[in-house]
């Protein structure tokens, strides 16, 4: 069955995406398979995306990201929060890191905690979030399962800018889908991730124009 939508509707649907001197220094935070952190080194490779993916911080060992990073020689690091007393002391962890390689981004997909202000602040406005629901509905997790339980007929995928409120902060860019009567879970997440693919380097763009503007 082919469960690809043809009826999604992006904005705002930037074919071509704004060039950066120097690149964009960014780190992928990631908990799941890996498959929009994929998606943002190939827009990388094919560029798409004037970035460099300067590291990869996963919260799981068993992460399918970092067999991706691996493939692409992208060093990562396991910091299993399960490690740590709390939200705030994983986060200080994450900025040593971040400190180390000097990134300017730092870019969500599929991290499955919630960060704390210690991190927000210090990436003021440089922190980006990959949210699989057409915000502002369906905050938090189980976004999908939120949507179909729902009586809405459409939901999506947005990426915005992390604030101290869960998926609160400023949207960049969204792709919207219809929710058929067919849909379950699965072909729902499906459609979604495709989704997801398209709109994550869109909205890492939107959000380095702004940044970049600042500096």
């Amino acid at each position: 069955m082919n469960r690809t939508n043809p009826n999604a509707i992006i904005n705002p649907n930037l074919t071509t995406l704004p060039k950066f001197k120097p690149k964009l220094t960014l780190a992928i935070l990631a908990s799941g398979k890996g498959s929009n952190f994929e998606a943002i080194i190939k827009d990388i490779n094919n560029d798409k995306l004037d970035a460099e993916i300067k590291c990869l911080i996963v919260n799981d060992p068993n992460c399918g990201s970092i067999e991706k990073a691996k493939n692409n020689c992208i060093p990562y690091f396991i910091l299993n929060h399960k490690d740590y007393n709390n939200r705030e002391d994983l986060d200080f962890a994450i900025i040593n890191i971040l400190e180390r390689f000097n990134v300017e981004g730092v870019i969500m997909v599929g991290w499955m905690r919630i960060v704390t202000s210690i991190l927000i602040d210090k990436f003021n406005g440089k922190v980006v979030n990959l949210h699989p629901s057409l915000l502002p509905s369906f905050k938090g997790n189980k976004a999908v399962n939120q949507a179909l339980s729902s009586s809405s007929k459409i939901t999506g995928c947005s990426v915005h800018i992390v604030n101290k409120d869960v998926d609160s902060g400023e949207i960049l860019v969204q792709a919207a889908i219809p929710i058929n009567e067919l849909d379950d879970e699965d072909t729902l997440h499906f459609k979604i991730q495709e989704q997801e693919h398209k709109i994550i380097s869109i909205g890492i763009a939107i959000a380095a124009s702004k940044w970049r503007k600042i500096e």
